[in-house]
């Protein structure tokens, strides 16, 4: 009998390296596109269940305790003191939303922040290697998909080697998102992933419900066919039939 060839056995070998690992890595498969597309087909305001759950801001009582610079005219939400860039602030919200910095003695407004302010905060928040600010800059509206408000905010920028931009309310002096090229590289594939090219957030788009449906069937059928080209399979099915 001729020994195979070294081309066949390495087919030989490949293929039957191929059918286990197609068990195996299949099985998972079927988990992503299944469940991917189950995720596509669910409503996420209902997952989340927002469509039950009111956020809207509670408004302070008349009688509730307050500086004496501050009028309670029933559109506060809360009035707090707290730390900002090493100094104390106090922090009006109101029920629409809108907040501002007053000075916790005189109730001087201190909002919106500086530029200089924004830098210090966002010095004080890097935790990483020792770096300076490149530039800092106002922002009024979204910036791509890494930043979509509040507005107006500092947009300020590290001189780091990723290019990490930090976004700072400039009405409160709060951190927002914390973005860089690495987080931007990360975005496009995500966008890729989920097979939204430009929000990067919606999955529940038709597109990707139609590819989690086909590839679920994709990932069955394979199973199926692989199934009967098991050998062990094959030959109990001829035995059964000579019997």
């Amino acid at each position: 009998m001729a020994t195979p060839s070294l081309k066949l056995r390495l087919h030989v070998l490949g293929s039957k390296i191929h059918k286990w690992l197609a068990i195996f890595v299949g099985v998972q498969v079927l988990l992503w596109m299944g469940t991917g597309a189950l995720m596509s087909f669910l409503d996420l305001e209902e997952v989340r269940s927002e469509h039950v759950v009111s956020r809207e801001r509670e408004a302070l009582p008349a009688d509730a305790p307050l500086p004496a610079w501050v009028a309670n005219d029933g559109t506060l939400s809360a009035v707090t003191t707290r730390s900002l860039d090493g100094d104390a602030v106090t922090e009006v919200r109101k029920v629409d939303g809108s907040v501002s910095l007053h000075d916790p003695v005189t109730g001087r407004k201190l909002s919106p922040i500086s530029a200089a302010t924004a830098k210090s905060i966002a010095l004080r928040a890097w935790t990483g290697p020792r770096t300076t600010i490149e530039a800092a800059r106002i922002v009024d509206d979204p910036v791509g998909t890494e930043f979509r408000g509040p507005f107006p905010a500092w947009q300020v920028t590290y001189a780091d080697e990723a290019s990490t931009r930090i976004y700072i309310d400039a009405a409160s002096g709060t951190l927002g998102a914390a973005r860089s090229d690495t987080w931007r590289l990360f975005d496009f594939i995500w966008g890729l992933h989920i097979m939204d090219w430009t929000e990067r957030d919606r999955i529940n788009s038709w597109w990707l419900l139609l590819f989690g449906i086909g590839g679920t069937i994709i990932a069955l059928s394979g199973f199926v066919l692989l199934a009967n080209r098991m050998p062990r399979l094959r030959r109990r099915t001829k035995k059964s039939k000579l019997a």
